[in-house]
């Protein structure tokens, strides 16, 4: 938890939601078993109180070992009083080898139409030929120096399995 330039009582908290599990290969037959996984990663700040507004903010989030981002994600918001979501929206990625970025206009708890946390789902395949294991060399940053949103960041993991 890294707290917020020019308000020392916010944190911003980069939470894993949910992470990839899936088979690189070796499925029946020795063929390799393809398909999507997805990537859910949410931001939200502690105290929950106050709205917080930084802005245009960039994420990069690194894919750890055994996947491969496929371009395509998108986010929507999340209020943890009511259990509502709001309809997800398509982001604009660009994904440059192993690292998936994106800039977005972020605020929380400032208007009618967000919640108390941003979510963000992206999209991962199997890489083929990686031993099965949890690999947790993936990273999510959330800003960057010169921005009013510190650098924040947390491990991504997913799990390779036979």
């Amino acid at each position: 938890m890294i707290p917020m330039p020019g308000d020392p009582a916010k944190k911003v908290i980069v939470t894993q939601e949910s992470g990839p599990v899936g088979s690189a290969g070796g499925g029946s037959g020795g063929k390799s078993v393809k398909g999507f996984h997805i990537f859910t990663v949410s931001i939200h700040v502690e105290p929950t109180e106050g709205e917080y507004k930084p802005g245009q903010v960039h994420y990069a989030f690194t894919v750890p070992t055994g996947w491969k981002w496929v371009e395509w994600g998108n986010h929507y918001y999340y209020n943890d009083e009511t259990y509502q979501t709001t309809p997800a929206k398509p982001l604009d990625v660009q994904v440059d080898g192993k690292v998936l970025s994106f800039d977005l206009d972020t605020h929380l708890n400032s208007t009618t139409s967000d919640g108390t946390r941003l979510a963000f789902t992206v999209m991962v395949e199997p890489v083929s030929g990686t031993k099965p294991g949890t690999y947790s060399d993936g990273l999510a940053v959330v800003g960057k120096s010169g921005q009013q949103l510190l650098p924040v960041q947390a491990t991504l993991w997913g799990i390779t399995t036979q």
